[in-house]
């Protein structure tokens, strides 16, 4: 081909992909313009139309579904309608239900959830545990929830997890949560005295703590930081010898179990004594938070953390996440399946 020529068919082929680019950015254009003032509703149809996942015997149904941009949406809504879902409870579904929990409706036959719409932190697979609790408790539903979710329907260490993050600042330990034999990477000791470790983080916000109770005539030290399972273990059984397994569980955590274990946990007590003191006791109550720990087991909360008030042993979540549990006034096993989980 002669120079002239090639460039000539070059300008053609620059024309005609100039000409089908400007169609389809105008057919593009077209579309969102139309889609633009269409209702949600419309939107579905319009947009299924045009895949694979479109059938014909839902045409009116997909007519009546607020339109969503996930990936699965056209699959999932197709799913539901097949497993008799109406298109209103459809749309209240997308609105009220973790989407997680939408997916496991897929492999189920249809549950009725109206009942769960305004409770955010329920799962679909422990909504027979959940009825079988409030039914047995004469729980409100909302409370059945909470209580099941925590592991409460389950007697105290069974049913039992391995918890994924185990470095996490956030991570919930109870006695349906075991760490194994997990240390933590950054163990500080107290500059004050190398006996004690905790996490860095942890160490540093404790020191403050102590030094600041200092200034309101609170003196309180550490007796127990971190733990190893393997002391754990040891001090476990000691108090199994001495009190037995039912009544050293209220007082002493499991090997694995053990909030101690995570470096991140640390008891006081007050200065010259083999205790804590009322007066003390009470200011960590009123003002640890500030400092980023909060008293892990308050009083009369034994029938979810499994164990008797423990105003001494402290825990540390950072200053942010500790002020808004202690302003839940919640225990943190309630707060971390409310708002963590």
């Amino acid at each position: 081909m002669k120079k002239k020529e090639f460039i000539f068919a070059c300008s053609i082929t620059l024309v005609f992909m100039s000409v089908f680019s400007y169609f389809i950015y105008q057919e593009n254009n077209n579309k969102k313009r139309i889609v633009n003032v269409m209702n949600e509703q419309e939107q579905t149809l319009f947009y299924i139309k045009d895949t694979k996942e479109f059938k014909e015997e839902y045409q009116n149904m997909y007519a009546q579904i607020l339109y969503h941009e996930e990936d699965s949406f056209f699959h999932e809504i197709n799913c539901l309608l097949h497993l008799n879902y109406t298109p209103q409870e459809i749309n209240n579904l997308y609105n009220y239900v973790h989407h997680e929990n939408i997916e496991k409706l897929l492999d189920n036959e249809k549950i009725d959830l109206e009942a769960y719409y305004e409770i955010p932190n329920f799962e679909v697979d422990k909504i027979p545990r959940y009825e079988q609790y409030q039914e047995k408790n004469k729980t409100s539903l909302q409370e059945a929830v909470l209580k099941v979710n925590i592991g409460l329907d389950h007697d105290f260490y069974t049913q039992i997890e391995e918890i994924e993050d185990k470095e996490d600042y956030q991570v919930l330990v109870n006695k349906y949560r075991t760490l194994k034999e997990y240390e933590p990477k950054d163990l500080k000791s107290l500059s004050y005295d190398a006996r004690y470790q905790l996490r860095e983080k942890a160490a540093d916000a404790f020191e403050e703590l102590v030094s600041f109770a200092k200034l309101e005539n609170v003196f309180i030290r550490p007796y127990s930081a971190y733990r190893s399972y393997s002391y754990q273990q040891s001090i476990y059984n000691t108090y199994i010898q001495k009190d037995g397994r039912i009544l050293a569980d209220t007082y002493s955590a499991r090997p694995g179990h053990s909030e101690h274990q995570t470096g991140l946990a640390v008891d006081v007590w007050s200065e010259g004594m083999n205790d804590i003191s009322e007066e003390d006791a009470l200011w960590l109550k009123e003002n640890a938070y500030k400092y980023g720990f909060i008293v892990r087991y308050p009083k009369e909360s034994e029938s979810i953390t499994g164990y008797i008030e423990e105003p001494w042993h402290l825990r540390y979540l950072g200053k942010d996440l500790a002020k808004k549990v202690w302003e839940s006034q919640l225990t943190y096993d309630e707060y971390y399946d409310l708002y963590l989980k």
